[in-house]
């Protein structure tokens, strides 16, 4: 019985880390978020017979971030406009996805768990997307959160000067595609297998969602938006898990990017 609580206690604890971890490295801490991290890892090693894959998983996702920064510099110095950089950054996700790729193999884990064809037909329930009073089928919810998502920025996208040039729907079109499914692969696909193994869905949805939220500040948004963006990614982790594949996330990311586009809030560079 001590044993079990010890095991679900360090679970958290480990979830814990991997959300501080990653705020420490959007605020440019990223000393403190590698001590944090591979002091876990120490401890595991010395301290515990407990599985240690989180804890690679943490210092992967961490050391594929800072490549990924130091790529983005890269990227900086190129003779290309603005906005096709701005799409090929996002295919630098790939390096922490690469990363995490190889870890979760070394381990012989299923990389992405979830990679497999949705089951539409699954509920999910109000309020509390595992239990409520009112349950949805998966196919409907994601329709009504769609159109939800756009009612809620309809104004802004009436209200923005977009040119639609071709530049501009290039841009749309490839950046809200290219960022979703990057985003979704890193997110839902690995991070979010991986959490789920150490600690169950419930608590592997929030993290990963709080964890997704924070990893925006660097972007330059407030966090209060990053804790509005932790909302979304809580959601889109509900959905993966209650319909058994990342895919209707990756949809319903893709719509997200192509609403925040169309609004403003994610500006076109010209």
């Amino acid at each position: 019985m001590k044993t079990a609580y010890f095991n679900e206690s360090f679970a958290y604890l480990q979830l814990s880390i991997f959300t501080a971890a990653v705020l420490l490295f959007q605020y440019k801490l990223f000393a403190f978020a590698f001590i944090l991290t591979f002091g876990l890892i120490i401890f595991l090693l010395f301290m515990s017979k407990q599985e240690r894959v989180f804890s690679w998983i943490i210092a992967g996702y961490l050391t594929g971030s800072l490549l990924f920064l130091y790529g983005d510099k890269m990227l900086d110095a190129l003779p290309i406009q603005h906005y096709i950089l701005m799409i090929v950054n996002r295919f630098l996700l790939l390096i922490p996805i690469l990363l995490l790729v190889y870890i979760s193999k070394k381990f012989n884990k299923t990389v992405i768990s979830l990679w497999r064809k949705p089951d539409w037909n699954s509920q999910i329930f109000f309020p509390f997307l595992f239990s409520g009073f009112h349950s949805l089928k998966i196919k409907y919810f994601l329709v009504i959160a769609i159109i939800v998502n756009f009612a809620s920025f309809a104004y802004s996208i009436l209200s923005a000067e977009n040119s639609y040039t071709k530049d501009f729907l290039i841009f749309l079109i490839c950046f809200s595609i290219v960022n979703g499914i990057m985003e979704e692969l890193l997110w839902r696909g690995i991070i979010l297998s991986r959490m789920s193994e150490l600690s169950g869905e419930k608590a592997a949805v929030l993290f990963s969602g709080l964890a997704f939220g924070f990893s925006h500040i660097m972007l330059g948004y407030s966090f209060v938006t990053c804790l509005l963006f932790a909302v979304g990614g809580i959601f889109y982790a509900a959905i993966t898990v209650k319909s058994r594949s990342i895919f209707p996330a990756v949809i319903w990311h893709v719509a997200m990017n192509l609403f925040m586009i169309l609004s403003g809030l994610i500006p076109f560079p010209g």
